[in-house]
């Protein structure tokens, strides 16, 4: 808290700022998601399952965006099923789209892409590690 007056000198940002806009952007686009899926409780039981079913695995690939080493490879797994939901739904499931569901999922996952990308600061010595788990 010594730097409260301060404004930074770099776009790098550290660990707690990173945690933060990940942890604000899962909760914002989370519940965007409970509206663009309130959409969704007409459908039967089976479907509506489907469509949580598929939207839940899409979510969980943005969430690991934010929280693995692996960043390509779930990014395109994230992207390939982004972007076949309409498919998967209309083709696959015979469930009428969902308007606002992949495009919902697309600047969730593309913000925490560009998150990914954010430069951040090294670790100082300074600073307290978290508890191992």
């Amino acid at each position: 808290m010594a730097n409260w007056y301060k404004f930074p000198s770099t776009f790098r940002i550290s660990e707690r700022e990173y945690r933060a806009n990940i942890n604000g952007m899962n909760i914002v686009f989370g519940a965007v998601l409970g509206f663009v899926l309130a959409r969704a409780e007409g459908l039967p039981p089976l479907d509506f399952m489907a469509v949580l079913y598929v939207s839940a695995v899409a979510v969980i690939l943005i969430l690991y965006l934010g929280s693995t080493e692996y960043v390509l490879f779930y990014g395109l797994t994230a992207a390939l099923v982004i972007f076949t939901i309409p498919e998967i739904l209309a083709e696959q499931l015979n469930i009428k789209p969902i308007p606002y569901l992949q495009p919902t999922l697309i600047v969730w996952a593309s913000m925490v892409a560009f998150l990914e990308l954010t430069p951040r600061l090294k670790p100082s010595a300074t600073q307290h590690e978290e508890p191992p788990q």
